[in-house]
């Protein structure tokens, strides 16, 4: 395996700047992400140690259909003795969802290491399953690669509904029909039957999207201190009660802050990342499972979808007996996620960081001091076999990432054309062109005006000449097929439909190629917190 570091591809403007140019954007953070300010966040760090006792309970809870390794034992015995975390998180998706879910998981456990070696002082990796979030075409298929194109695999979804996901149940048969499918295109390897068995089993035993989710992970990364909550369960929300009340109390500021930052952004040429409007109240009322937004109005909050509506006191009052009447959006949820860990570093992607930017005048109002905003580490898994087609055509990582392949393909095949034939049909439209401003200006000598029918029968001419120039193109992609389907293999893997591996492919191929060893190996990887894109190079 070697590895190689790359600028990063394909980003936003802001994620752009936030990586190279942070003092464009550094009035958005409390602090740079840079491991300069380790030492300092562990000085202004403030979190109850009432509740360190309880939040480890609640964490063993989240994790309680699993079999706790040592590490992850070592881990929760440090957060019980005052050990801070980084964060991070993703909604619990089918198949583990993008790849880049591991890379998140990756960098919590390898920045918890650096800062630890750095600073001598604790940290733990934490896992955040998002399981309040409840978009279902965010979670229900994988792509695979099909017949040289990227297909998408999904499950069948009756309608879209506000229930959250992470307790809905997989139907197993659909699943493994999708697997069939999926496994189908892939080659089979000394890994594919531990994979298939794998997941099958995962399925058939743990049918919810949470539990797939966390046995995958938990089979990925116990043996390095990695630890998952799940943000629906219900300790974690009775741990979180009070702060949830003080979400109520105070969301008014809490509106006006996030708004403010968010028109601030904006005017700077970095758009809305949440498009929040001034009436959000950044906070979901839930009922029977399902989510329904609140907007503040004069005297409290309202839901139009439910018809209800509650005074400040009475949600209050809710909450009191019932914490899992809320639930938390993007907003909030980083809010929360502070009074609930002591978070030294977030973890986020590239969206991610966007909407955090406009979140440090919040924590201020919720008497909490933003943490580290930390960029995931950005990776392409990149085989050995596509390397050398790679390799072969003379092609870059930078090429395709800048959509040149499909240019540098049809140069590649003009570059193999008989000179002759292209020359012939020029030659024939040139003619063409000619013969009939010939014929024009010969009728217009005799008077006779019919322009627009000249034209639409010298455009029917044409359409024949492109039809033949097509179907020749078409014999020389045919006969450079190999060639072809090389460029196309590259394409797939590392742009697929146009973005980047991590987005879009789960690591199901990658697994059965490579095996659970996979894991090891990215966590091996050299990382350093520089915002570069990793590209490791596959044996």
């Amino acid at each position: 395996m070697n590895v190689t570091t790359h600028p990063q591809p394909k980003a936003s403007d802001f994620y752009s700047t936030y990586i190279t140019k942070f003092n464009q954007v550094e009035n958005y953070f409390a602090y740079p992400w840079g491991e300069t300010e380790w030492e300092r966040r562990f000085q202004e760090l403030r979190f109850s140690e009432e509740r360190r006792g309880m939040l480890v309970e609640a964490i063993q809870d989240s994790m309680k259909t699993v079999s706790l390794s040592t590490s992850q034992k070592e881990s929760l015995q440090l957060l019980s003795e005052g050990a801070a975390v980084t964060i991070t998180g993703q909604q619990t998706g089918l198949l583990t969802g993008p790849f880049y879910s591991i890379h998140k998981a990756v960098t919590a456990i390898d920045l918890a290491k650096q800062i630890t070696a750095k600073t001598n002082k604790p940290v733990v990796p934490v896992f955040w399953m998002a399981g309040e979030d409840h978009d279902i075409l965010e979670v229900n298929h994988f792509f695979i690669e099909k017949n040289r194109d990227v297909s998408k695999l999904s499950l069948a979804v009756e309608q879209l509904s506000t229930e959250m996901v992470a307790d809905k149940q997989i139907d197993a048969q659909e699943l493994r029909g999708l697997l069939s499918q999926a496994f189908h295109e892939l080659p089979e390897t000394a890994y594919t039957k531990e994979l298939w068995d794998f997941l099958v089993t995962l399925s058939e035993q743990h049918g919810s999207y949470k539990e797939f989710f966390l046995q995958a992970f938990q089979h990925f990364f116990k043996n390095y201190g990695l630890v998952f909550i799940n943000s629906s369960d219900q300790g974690m929300r009775h741990l979180g009660k009070p702060f949830t009340k003080l979400l109520i109390e105070r969301n008014d500021q809490l509106r006006r802050a996030v708004y403010d930052a968010e028109q601030r952004l904006a005017s700077e040429g970095f758009g809305f990342p949440i498009q929040c409007r001034i009436e959000n109240a950044h906070l979901f009322y839930v009922k029977d499972a399902h989510r329904y937004l609140l907007e503040a109005t004069e005297t409290g909050f309202t839901n139009k979808e439910l018809g209800q509506s509650w005074t400040k006191q009475q949600l209050l009052d809710e909450v009191e007996m019932n914490p899992e009447c809320i639930s938390h959006n993007v907003v909030t949820r980083p809010l929360m996620q502070q009074f609930l860990f002591p978070v030294h570093t977030f973890v986020g992607g590239p969206g991610e960081i966007a909407y955090w930017a406009l979140l440090k005048d919040a924590f201020e109002v919720m008497d909490l001091k933003m943490p580290i905003v930390a960029p995931r580490y950005s990776v392409t898994v990149l085989p050995n076999s596509i390397e050398k087609k790679m390799q072969d055509l003379g092609v870059t990582v930078e090429d395709a990432w800048a959509g040149h392949l499909p240019s540098q393909m049809h140069a590649f095949i003009d570059a193999q054309k008989n000179e002759q034939v292209v020359a012939s049909i020029r030659e024939m439209n040139a003619w063409l062109d000619a013969k009939y401003e010939e014929l024009q200006s010969t009728l217009h000598e005799e008077s006779i005006k019919i322009d627009p029918l000249l034209e639409k029968n010298k455009a029917l001419h044409k359409r024949q000449f492109t039809f033949l120039e097509h179907q020749i193109e078409d014999v020389y992609l045919q006969r450079f097929d190999t060639h072809v389907a090389a460029y196309k293999a590259i394409e797939n893997e590392l742009v697929p439909t146009g973005s980047l591996q991590e987005r879009i492919y789960s690591p199901l191929a990658y697994l059965n190629k490579y095996g659970f060893g996979l894991i090891d190996e990215l966590l091996a990887v050299p990382y350093k917190l520089d915002g570069k894109h990793y590209v490791v190079h596959m044996s």
